[in-house]
């Protein structure tokens, strides 16, 4: 009996090490996204916008540190001013067999900012917008105060392979590490059941965070030519990032 034991523990460990092995290294992930973030947001002077770019950190080790959390391929922060209208983009981009995608859906405002002092007032889940005539891919609201008091309306998308993930089951003030990922067990075990056992698949992360309500940021035409640009990204549903 000790021997089945210990010859099915064996066979055991030995499957589960295949298993990882095998999604890790031998599952084919195809990368649609092949673009620079660089170019595809507007330029500075783009329809009267003037572009400043925000850095992640205050110093280049800073910089690194987020870089390494995040473990992203590509990000940029521009904050766009045009007379009264002024609104910040921040995007980031993983490659196929990067992060799983419990991990980059951390990176979020209802966990990045609260955890980091602001307060989340207000909250809305996959809401369906224009911009013009063109339908956007569902989006996230929130409303937050940051520790200076000041009352940031942001829009977010998670995309996975294109398409935006869901929120509405995660809670706020979520943890990185092992205590985050023990919060966040049931999501785990949702999206094995949506993405099977490669977790690790192409994905974007799009947040557009400014101090007028979001409907009429979305509302204004004067805003309309620079959310075009954002096509390539995928926050339309008329068309795929590319």
């Amino acid at each position: 009996m000790k021997k089945f034991i210990l010859y099915f523990g064996g066979f055991l460990l030995l499957s589960i090490f295949s298993l990882v092995i095998y999604t890790e290294f031998l599952t084919p992930r195809s990368r649609r996204f092949t673009g620079s973030l660089e170019k595809v947001l507007p330029p500075d002077g783009f329809d009267g916008w003037k572009r400043e770019a925000i850095p992640l950190g205050d110093s280049n080790a800073a910089k690194a540190n987020v870089q390494g959390i995040l473990n992203y391929s590509q990000s940029v922060q521009y904050l766009y001013t045009k007379n009264k209208s002024q609104f910040l983009i921040y995007v980031a981009y993983w490659e196929p067999s990067t992060v799983s995608v419990a991990d980059v859906g951390t990176h979020n405002p209802d966990s990045c900012w609260v955890n980091n002092g602001c307060t989340r007032t207000d909250r809305d889940y996959a809401i369906a917008g224009t911009v013009g005539t063109r339908a956007l891919q569902p989006y996230e609201y929130g409303q937050y105060i940051t520790p200076q008091g000041a009352r940031q309306n942001v829009l977010f998308w998670h995309l996975v392979n294109g398409q935006p993930t869901r929120y509405a089951d995660q809670e706020q003030g979520w943890r990185a590490g092992l205590k985050g990922r023990i919060e966040r067990l049931p999501l785990l075990i949702k999206d094995f059941k949506e993405f099977g056992l490669n977790q690790k698949n192409e994905q974007m992360f799009i947040r557009v965070s400014t101090f007028q309500p979001i409907k009429n940021l979305l509302a204004d035409p004067a805003n309309e030519k620079i959310f075009n640009t954002l096509e390539e990204i995928g926050i339309f549903q008329n068309q795929a990032w590319k």
